[in-house]
């Protein structure tokens, strides 16, 4: 019987750079949708980010490396807040989805008690737990996964080691920005149901003042019950769109791509 050895040869950046890119992927897969629900186990979560760290440490080993254990260290911190701050900002974009949910919640009158959401495990209204179950999907359905992987890859060429010169108001920009297209997004997903449950409001207490011996409450609520699901029904064919839009605004942001 014959052995054979075989021997794997990594050069000290490039264990560096794993490491790195080790920490930036997990703090960024713990709090990026969709890999941030908590009904995926950890041991995928672990692996998902191990996975992308040795892609992307073969960028990142050709950067400055650190060379003392004081600058290891702070690179780990700097790293882990890069990951973060990538991962928030596209959990915003698509929150808004779930947010739109809310509001059409807010306007239905079905303001149940919340139930628990079986993703993130956190009380959400009805209609917002289905927008977030729907959003959720379609992440993967139309792809939006796939670029928002490549996203976090590709910034790695834009922010590495070494840290581009970014001021205190560029930040604050950027955030506002965010901020404002998360309200914005979510309105403007929901507002075909708002308009239809608003008009209805209107119809019927125009029918209340035109025939008051008439109880508009009796019939009321079950109209705009089956005219909020309807109406939602419609914008579902609205929302693979929205969501691809959301995801390419917050990739093409912060990654350049």
């Amino acid at each position: 019987m014959i052995a054979v050895a075989t021997s794997v040869h990594l050069s000290p950046n490039y264990v560096i750079a794993l490491v790195l890119a080790l920490v930036r992927a997990s703090t960024w897969v713990v709090i990026c949708p969709p890999f941030s629900n908590k009904s995926i186990p950890a041991m995928a979560k672990i692996g998902i980010a191990l996975g992308m760290a040795v892609f992307a440490a073969r960028t990142l080993q050709y950067q400055p490396m650190p060379t003392g254990t004081a600058q290891l260290l702070g690179q780990v911190v700097v790293q882990a807040v890069i990951g973060f701050v990538l991962g928030f900002v596209v959990y915003l974009f698509v929150q808004a989805v779930t947010s739109a949910g809310s509001l059409v919640d807010l306007f239905s009158g079905l303001n149940l008690p919340a139930a628990i959401d079986p993703l993130s495990l956190q009380q959400t209204p009805l209609f917002g737990q289905f927008y977030n179950l729907v959003a959720t999907a379609l992440i993967f359905t139309t792809g939006a996964a796939v670029v928002i992987v490549g996203g976090f890859l590709r910034s790695f060429h834009a922010v590495g080691t070494k840290l581009p010169n970014v001021t205190a108001g560029r930040v604050a920009a950027v955030i506002t920005s965010d901020v404002t297209t998360f309200f914005a997004a979510a309105v403007e997903i929901a507002a075909p149901v708002i308009a239809v449950l608003f008009a209805t409001q209107i119809l019927l207490g125009l029918l209340a003042k035109a025939t008051p011996q008439i109880n508009v409450f009796v019939f009321g609520m079950p109209l705009q019950i089956l005219l909020a699901l309807s109406a939602v029904g419609l914008a579902l064919f609205a929302l693979p769109d929205d969501v691809t839009n959301l995801v390419g605004r917050a990739t093409s942001q912060l990654f350049g791509g």
